[in-house]
């Protein structure tokens, strides 16, 4: 049988070590980008947006502005989160451009913004 030291398991004998990340940064993330929707709020072009002001561009799959949808090859709608105060509410939308590129975008069913999602 093993007797119980009551001691709090690491206490003085491992010293404390820092835990937190260092130089995490996330990957992935939606970016910003203009799209014209038709009559029933669907993207028919897409182009970048301009970058935030005192931000440099960042280079994107869109390289020129405008790129026509020729087919919007499937849709998808996320509505999570609607306890917290800022829900997760997307309408997803993958399309083909004139140039033949597949392309992931969402609106933000909240704000009305839209992004690409890169992945």
């Amino acid at each position: 049988m093993v007797q119980n030291s009551r001691k709090t398991p690491g206490a003085g004998s491992i010293r404390s070590v820092n835990l937190r990340p260092v130089n995490l940064r996330p990957l992935n993330l939606p970016v910003p980008v203009i799209v014209q929707e038709d009559a029933c709020q669907q993207p028919i072009s897409v182009s970048k947006s301009l970058p935030a002001r005192g931000r440099r561009p960042k280079a994107s799959s869109l390289e020129r502005p405008g790129l026509k949808v020729v087919s919007i090859d499937n849709t998808w709608k996320i509505d999570e989160e609607w306890w917290r105060e800022k829900p997760i509410v997307r309408m997803y939308y993958q399309v083909t451009t004139e140039d033949g590129r597949r392309i992931t975008l969402f609106q933000d069913l909240t704000t009305g913004d839209w992004y690409q999602q890169r992945g």
